[in-house]
């Protein structure tokens, strides 16, 4: 089924606050990320679970592809393989790796992946400092910046399920009882959403899966 939004349907907000925003979001994952080794960072503590790393790459993929290829005309696919390893459900952007086999991902290494993150996160900056942030592009932002912060407590809740496996004695069980990482800050309250007057009553949202 293909839904589509009606940007106008979003008021527009200064560049300032979503920048600012976003370096926040994206620093606090490498905050609760840097006591780990990068042994520590591909392990899956369960099926249902994804490895430290995959939770650093993902919403790197997702700010890549929903905002950097949408908008940003000079922009190239960083790494062609990256939209297979690092997509999720995004059904209609094509197959992935299967959840319980992320596990079997030692490639990208993590070095890949920090140079990833470093990069998309370079040309966010740029986008944000030099592009208008229309009702469309503040919407995709504020959804890929809670998405981000859902994969760090997602990651805290498989590293914490993890631990509970490990002897006590094991030093990734005494990192995480001793040095509990720093809650994610919260996002500042948006306005409310006014429709637009030329929009129809009834509007359709979306196809971004969470």
């Amino acid at each position: 089924m293909t839904i589509q939004l009606r940007a106008a349907a979003f008021q527009p907000e200064s560049v300032s606050p979503l920048l600012e925003s976003f370096r926040r979001v994206r620093a606090q994952s490498l905050a609760i990320t840097a006591p780990l080794t990068p042994e520590d960072m591909v392990v899956q503590s369960m099926p249902d679970a994804s490895p430290a790393k995959w939770h650093l790459a993902h919403p790197t993929w997702f700010f890549e592809t929903f905002v950097l290829q949408r908008f940003d005309r000079a922009w190239r696919v960083f790494d062609p393989e990256f939209g297979y390893l690092f997509n999720s459900y995004y059904e209609a952007l094509g197959e992935r790796v299967a959840r319980p086999e992320r596990r079997l991902m030692t490639r990208p290494s993590l070095d890949e992946v920090m140079a990833y993150r470093r990069e998309i996160d370079r040309r966010m900056a740029a986008f944000l400092g030099d592009a208008p942030t229309d009702g469309l592009t503040r919407y995709l932002l504020e959804l890929g910046l809670h998405h981000d912060q859902q994969h760090q407590e997602l990651f805290l809740m498989g590293l914490h399920l993890l631990s509970s496996q490990l002897r006590s004695g094991q030093p990734v069980h005494r990192l995480l009882v001793s040095a509990a990482p720093p809650c994610p800050p919260a996002l500042p309250a948006l306005p409310p959403i006014a429709p637009s007057p030329s929009s129809p009553r009834r509007r359709s949202w979306p196809l971004i899966p969470h």
